[in-house]
């Protein structure tokens, strides 16, 4: 009853005229026909509100649109969209979600939020939805012709940039803003860190003390004669390959943490004490590998390098060379004629906390899951010249092709008899020993130079095409789906901020991963993106070189293939030395030049010591730079949630706006009075 009392109010203070007239409080059929009170009392109120959306699923939009102009309305932006057609799909989209969340039980790396976000998106939850098929169908290595409704999606997408591009910049800010760069990270099995760095460390400790300056190399394609060369690598000949492990990644289908302690780690890869007494060839320096140096002498080879060489020298191609680094490089006099040998890089003095852990889970990532007891392969001497690419003009064609023909005989060494193994090495090469076990180590004898031209024309204008040995070691093999095996890098990408996303890799990890595949045919690349603190695998990409060079691209704008020609640089420079033991190195300071030292045995006036820079401490960076998040890159939170990388959280989907001036029509959707007549306002 106190209800009633409530509603009828009103009538009290402002009671309707027939009521004045009869004396009555209100009349029993006005109350019976307009009371909405009475007619929840009585059982008989029907909501004016209830099924408004079937009422409005005929309205001819465009029609109204077109009479609201009429009539000087200025419509949004939002408004020229087919609303009706947003909010059907919203639906299905919610719909869809709902069933996956049925199915889903797991999802790596969804994370609560520890803030809240400024403001939200200005894209509804239908349209991040389908801005995230278009970004995942534009990033799939497979390209796909796409239907009519993708297409009619792409256009939307384009559309769109103006509206993601600012959002995505707001975002990045605000991201950018709740980073800590004091925070104290955690290294990771940092006892297993410091005996490796020793070890390294230790090796350089052994070599000749002092150098004195002797020339200087440019890093600069700029600075060199080869700008406009078109300088490219093909392989020449698949000298070695030795043992390979098998590799099983996990399907993450429920948590994946890699749980570690130093000395899990330590038995597995114990560092070696005394680098003299090392016995494993591939363990050595390549200028003290002795399967490098008959390899050489026996394919004519100008240049012997390992994979950690390459990816020292593959790696100045920014524009700030910033980056600090040594090389040793041993020149050898072979019946006349001099080979070049570039061992690995010193070992870095001082880096970051993410830095040195994304170091130690390579070690991780290997210990879980390579497999090297039961799975073993054996790759034996392989010393069929492969064709040469140069008559192909594509260098990603030269790669195909490349990777199709090495992949067969891959696949049909590993598929020989006993007998027929015991065969091939015994007709082996009497240089090198191939019944010892190597390790994933390969041979591969490389072209570098402008392939392309023919003989005569090299000749004629005076280029040299520089034959190089490279030493590399894989990870492993991986069965494929169709029963083939392919070698296979694990690349760990440390993740510090998942509540905003994926981080994106640094220039210095991509060129390193593309630097990796480019010297190892038919190879791919696995990049494990690990979460810091709790270390929960997020997600494992799949890379090759082509979708490396397209990332190095997009991240940075830097053409990656220019490195090749300041590779070609260094090798023409340093093949010029006379024999003998050199120090190449790099500082900021001499800004887009290194400088190659040669060995003196007296100390000089400004002569290089070698033993000072050799530090006894691995330093730590105190403060880590912000990580810029990648606003390409999805996580599988994102995909279940179908959010658009790097921006704020949808709103549920676009409302009307009617906006005129001096007008004071309500905002959002007419409404309707109780007797259910639209308000026009």
């Amino acid at each position: 009853m106190l209800y009633l009392i409530v509603i009828l109010l009103p009538y009290c203070r402002h009671p309707p005229l027939e009521d004045l007239i009869d004396n009555v409080f209100i009349r029993d059929e006005r109350m019976e026909r307009e009371s909405a009170m009475y007619k929840i009392l009585t059982g008989n109120f029907t909501d004016p509100l209830e099924d408004i959306e079937n009422e409005y699923a005929n309205v001819d939009i465009e029609l109204v649109k077109k009479y609201l102009r009429e009539d000087g309305e200025v419509l949004t932006d939002s408004e020229d969209d087919n609303q009706l057609e947003i909010n059907q799909q919203e639906a299905k989209n919610e719909d869809n979600s709902r069933m996956q969340e049925q199915e889903r039980s797991y999802v790596p790396g969804i994370r609560k939020l520890s803030f809240g976000f400024p403001r939200k998106s200005r894209l509804d939850k239908a349209q991040q939805a389908m801005c995230l098929r278009v970004l995942l169908r534009l990033s799939d290595n497979e390209k796909k012709s796409m239907s009519d409704e993708e297409r009619k999606e792409f256009e939307q997408y384009m559309a769109l940039q103006k509206v993601i591009s600012e959002e995505q910049k707001e975002f990045l800010d605000f991201a950018k803003s709740q980073w800590n760069d004091a925070f104290n990270w955690k290294i990771k099995c940092n006892e297993f860190v410091v005996s490796k760095w020793n070890t390294k460390m230790q090796r350089f400790k052994k070599l000749p003390r002092y150098y004195v300056e002797s020339i200087s190399i440019p890093l600069s394609v700029q600075r060199t004669n080869l700008k406009n060369q078109d300088i490219k690598v093909t392989i020449s000949s698949c000298l070695q390959q030795g043992s390979f492990s098998k590799v099983i990644l996990p399907k993450l289908d429920h948590q994946q943490m890699l749980f570690m302690q130093s000395a899990s780690l330590l038995a597995k890869y114990p560092p070696c004490v005394e680098p003299d007494k090392v016995t494993q060839h591939f363990r050595l320096p390549v200028s003290e590998d002795t399967y490098c140096e008959n390899l050489a002498m026996e394919a004519g080879a100008d240049i012997v390098i390992s994979s950690s060489g390459l990816k020292c020298l593959l790696s100045n191609i920014d524009s700030d060379h910033s980056d600090s680094w040594l090389v040793p490089v041993v020149v050898k006099s072979h019946c006349g004629k001099n080979i070049v040998y570039v061992d690995k890089r010193l070992p870095p003095t001082i880096a970051t906390v993410p830095q040195k852990n994304s170091w130690i889970y390579k070690y991780i990532l290997r210990y879980y899951y390579v497999k090297s007891e039961s799975s073993k392969k054996t790759k034996h001497m392989i010393e069929d010249k492969l064709e040469k690419a140069a008559n192909h003009s594509d260098s990603n064609s030269d790669d195909n092709d490349l990777s199709n023909y090495y992949l067969n005989i891959f696949d049909q060494d590993l598929c020989l008899s006993d007998t027929d193994k015991s065969e091939k090495l015994d007709s082996a090469s009497d240089k090198t020993d191939s019944k010892i076990n190597k390790k994933n180590v390969s041979y591969n004898l490389f072209e570098i130079g402008q392939t392309d031209l023919l003989e005569h024309e090299r000749i004629k204008h005076g280029v040299k095409v520089y034959q190089m040995l490279v030493r590399t070691k894989t990870d492993g093999v991986e069965m494929l789906s169709n029963n083939k095996c392919q070698p296979l890098i694990l690349s760990p990408k440390m993740e510090h901020q998942l509540e905003f996303g994926a981080e994106a890799v640094t220039l210095e990890e991509s060129l390193h991963q593309w630097a990796s595949l480019k010297f190892r045919p038919n190879t791919s690349l696995a990049r494990v993106r690990i979460e810091t603190s709790t270390s929960e695998i997020i997600q494992i990409e799949r890379h090759t070189t082509v979708s490396l060079s397209n990332e190095i691209k997009r991240l940075y704008n830097i053409k990656v293939e220019d490195s090749l020609n300041i590779l070609y640089n260094i090798i023409e420079r340093l093949s010029s030395l006379t024999p003998g033991r050199y120090i190449m190195r790099h500082i900021p300071q001499n800004g887009p030049f290194a400088y190659v030292y040669e060995n003196t045995i007296e100390q000089r006036k400004n002569a290089f010591d070698l033993h000072w820079v050799c530090q006894t401490e691995f330093q730590t960076i105190p403060n880590t730079p912000w990580p810029p998040i990648d606003n390409m890159m999805s996580t599988p939170s994102l995909r279940c949630f179908q959010r658009m990388p790097a921006m704020f959280y949808p709103i549920m989907y676009q409302k009307f706006k009617y906006i005129r001036a001096g007008s004071d029509r309500p905002r959002g959707r007419p409404r309707k009075n109780a007797s259910g007549i639209n308000n026009q306002g």
